[in-house]
C-alpha cells in the first residue's frame, strides 16, 4: 500500500451525496418531512410530548443494520443513492453505497475511512466530531451524548409508527434539524435539513437490530491502494 500524507481535513459528510436534477414534484415530496405512508391513518396521529420511547429505543438498541435509499434535495437538484448500513454503538460503522456509486465509509472507533475502489485510494482522517456532526450519531453514539447534542420535540404516535424532530443545541451545526421515524420497533427512516440547505431523506429497509459479527466491522483495503491521510502522519 502506498501512503500519501496531508494536513487539509477532508469533508467526508456521511449520508451527504452531491446532487441531480429533480422535478418540482419530486422536492415537495421529499419536503414532506412526516412519514405518509399510510394517508388513511392521518386523523389517528397523535401529538405527544413524551420522547421517552425514542430514548429507550436509542438506549437498548446497540446494533443497526439496513439497506437504505437516500434522496438529497437541493435547489430543485436531486440525487437517488442505495446502500448498505451496519453500526454500532462503540462509534463503529460501515456505509456502503453501491448504486450508482461504488464507495465505503468505514470507522473501527477511531478513525474514518472513505474507500473508493475505482480509484484505488482510501482517505484517512480521525473521527473527532465526525459523529456528533452527522446523522450517523444516531446509530453510533450513546443516549447521553445524543441528548447533549439534540433538543427532541414534535413526537408523534402513529398506530404502530412514532416519530420525533430533534434540533441541534449548537448555532452552527452541521444539522439544523432532524425527523426521525421508529416504525415496529426499528428506525424506519430520516429526514433532515443540513447547513446548506439540503434536505436529506432516508428510507431503511431490511432493518435489524440483531448482533453483528465482529468480522463485518472490517475494511479490507487490497495491496496497492493509495492511502491519503489526513492525520498529519503517515501510520
Amino acid at each position: 500500500m502506498r501512503y500519501l500524507v496531508s494536513f487539509f481535513l477532508i469533508s467526508s459528510i456521511l449520508f451527504l451525496i452531491p446532487s441531480l436534477n429533480a422535478s418540482p414534484d419530486e422536492v415537495d415530496a421529499v419536503n414532506n418531512t412526516r412519514d405518509t405512508t399510510n394517508p388513511s391513518l392521518e386523523s389517528q396521529v397523535r401529538l405527544i410530548e413524551d420522547p421517552n420511547y425514542l430514548f429507550n429505543s436509542i438506549r437498548t438498541h446497540k446494533f443497526f443494520s439496513a439497506n437504505f435509499e437516500q434522496i438529497t434535495i437541493h435547489d430543485k437538484k436531486r440525487r437517488l443513492v442505495r446502500g448498505k448500513i451496519i453500526a454500532h454503538r462503540s462509534g463503529k460503522f460501515k456505509i456502503s453505497y453501491y448504486e450508482p456509486l461504488n464507495e465505503i465509509m468505514f470507522s473501527d472507533g477511531k478513525d474514518f475511512y472513505r474507500y473508493d475502489p475505482e480509484l484505488e485510494q482510501v482517505n484517512v482522517q480521525p473521527l473527532d466530531e465526525l459523529l456528533s456532526e452527522t446523522p450517523i450519531g444516531l446509530f453510533t453514539l450513546n443516549l447521553e451524548e445524543i441528548k447533549g447534542l439534540f433538543d427532541v420535540k414534535d413526537c408523534e404516535s402513529n398506530l404502530n409508527s412514532y416519530s420525533c424532530q430533534l434540533t441541534s443545541k449548537k448555532e452552527e451545526s452541521f444539522i439544523r434539524w432532524i425527523n426521525i421515524t421508529i416504525k415496529n420497533s426499528v428506525f424506519y427512516s430520516l429526514r433532515y435539513l443540513d447547513s446548506f440547505g439540503q434536505i436529506v431523506s432516508l428510507k431503511f429497509k431490511e432493518a435489524s437490530l440483531s448482533g453483528i459479527p465482529t468480522e463485518e466491522f472490517k475494511l479490507i483495503i487490497p495491496e496497492g491502494t493509495d492511502i491519503v491521510s489526513f492525520r498529519g502522519n503517515a501510520n
